[in-house]
């Protein structure tokens, strides 16, 4: 990588790459990267299922890096420049390509998040990197592109079970672009050391699906589901009302109009541009080779939504943000080469990309659940023997304890989970995250208050309610 590149990777980071708190989705990781052995690491990670038993590569990286690196929320984070670098990478005759990524507030968001999605995206971008030249090669002997397209469907399988169906997606796009490799042994050579180890992943998810390890369902899927995920890709999210506020009542969006709605213009009719570009120099082959890229993962994630209650989110469409933003730099290109109106649009969407991704980073609308200053409140108040009822995740809780005293801290807090007080009439302070899960959407003020609780403290994704009994 060129200088200037990991220069422009470490001011995003810069940016991007926090000391926040982690929040739920972070922490289950996390927690099991502490753990100091392989073996430790395997039996906990068994343990605890849910699905991040099902990205491999991604866990096994962060159980690495943890023992390579600091252990706070900074140094974790901060395995994703590793794949902010991999995704800038690719395409290098696209000169605006590596700008168009870090504008994009879909790429900086799961920046400054420990979880798979920058990984993944990094991966659908090598995938479509080596398609890109099997598709320029496609008249020429050799296999031009081939290994490259292999290992990022290889990464985007291992990253995690999900976006193993986009690798099928661009698998089925090269048999349409190259149908006379099936008859040719120097591909079948080249592809075996692939086509094993891909197997062995498979292998690896149908024993975790045995096992019954299955994502934990928060919510329910169907087009509401599948709109905010678009609405997340296309880099609307700062510009609109949080996903919190959106998750309680969708209506709120019509506040917000005014500004999507012309963010929405812009972005599509820049997209619109570099896509018209490319396509026209295109033959029929290359395009439904493309078409089945994109159509077939996206028709499979739809039916599991529509049908299955499976929530779709803009992460789960994460190795599709390459379709985003290809045709976006492809436009921008278009400027430089003196074309004024793609030169204009273009770069009114990456202003409004930019406003989208400051207000991301510095509005507390956006801010992470806070889970360390709730957990280490909670963990005081339980030394000092009070009645702690934790309606939140016990993973972040797990790890913050550990920071401050160690694995006996860890031990302590154990009953948090397994043996919380019977009754609201035994407890002494409520710490709610996500109320509406929790209470599986009833009143939980109403209820609290019923029962002579007061609020007391209100902060990012929490609420603490202490009972009235309790002196102050």
């Amino acid at each position: 990588m060129r200088p200037a590149l990991i220069l422009l990777v470490l001011i995003a980071g810069c940016f991007a790459i926090s000391r926040d708190s982690f929040w739920m989705d972070e922490a289950g990781g996390v927690f099991r990267a502490l753990i100091p052995d392989l073996g430790g690491w395997w039996k906990m990670t068994l343990h605890m299922g849910g699905s991040d038993i099902q990205m491999p590569a991604y866990m096994l990286s962060l159980w690495a890096w943890a023992r390579a690196f600091d252990q706070s929320e900074l140094a974790f984070r901060a395995i994703n420049l590793i794949w902010l670098g991999a995704l800038i990478v690719p395409f290098r005759n696209l000169r605006l390509w590596p700008l168009v990524c870090l504008l994009s507030p879909f790429v900086f968001t799961y920046l400054g998040e420990l979880r798979p999605y920058l990984m993944q995206m990094a991966a659908a971008a090598l995938a479509a990197a080596g398609l890109a030249r099997v598709i320029d090669d496609r008249e020429q002997e050799g296999y031009a592109g081939l290994h490259l397209l292999f290992f990022g469907c290889l990464l985007l399988c291992l990253s995690s079970l999900t976006s193993a169906i986009w690798a099928f997606g661009a698998g089925v796009a090269l048999l349409v672009l190259r149908p006379g490799w099936l008859r040719q042994g120097g591909f079948w050579l080249r592809s075996l050391p692939w086509i094993l180890a891909a197997a062995a992943g498979g292998g690896y998810y149908t024993f975790t699906l045995l096992k019954g390890y299955r994502a934990a369902s928060a919510g329910e899927g169907g087009l509401l589901s599948v709109g905010f995920g678009l609405y997340e890709m296309l880099g609307l999210a700062g510009l609109g009302p949080d996903r919190n506020a959106i998750r309680s009542a969708p209506a709120v969006v019509i506040r917000w109009l005014p500004l999507i709605v012309p963010a929405f213009a812009v972005i599509s009719a820049a997209w619109w541009l570099g896509l018209r570009d490319w396509l026209k120099a295109q033959p029929a082959r290359v395009l439904l080779s493309l078409a089945l890229a994109l159509g077939i993962p996206v028709a499979i994630l739809l039916f599991s939504g529509v049908f299955f209650g499976f929530r779709i989110l803009g992460r789960h469409l994460s190795p599709a943000i390459v379709v985003l933003l290809l045709p976006l730099a492809q436009c921008l290109e278009l400027g430089l080469r003196g074309r004024r109106i793609p030169l204009v649009i273009g770069s009114t969407a990456m202003l409004f990309w930019l406003a989208s991704c400051l207000v991301l980073r510095f509005d507390s609308r956006h801010a992470k659940d806070d889970y360390r200053r709730a957990t280490l409140m909670a963990y005081d108040l339980y030394k000092d023997d009070r009645r702690i009822w934790w309606l939140a995740d016990m993973n972040a809780p797990r790890y913050y304890v550990y920071r401050r005293d160690g694995i006996p801290a860890i031990n302590a807090i154990q009953p948090w989970e397994t043996s919380p007080p019977a009754s609201l009439g035994l407890t002494d302070y409520v710490f709610v995250n996500r109320p509406d899960l929790r209470f599986q959407g009833r009143d939980h003020q109403a209820i609290l208050t019923a029962a002579k609780f007061k609020l007391v403290e209100r902060f990012s994704g929490f609420e603490v309610w202490k009972s009235g009994y309790l002196s102050d």
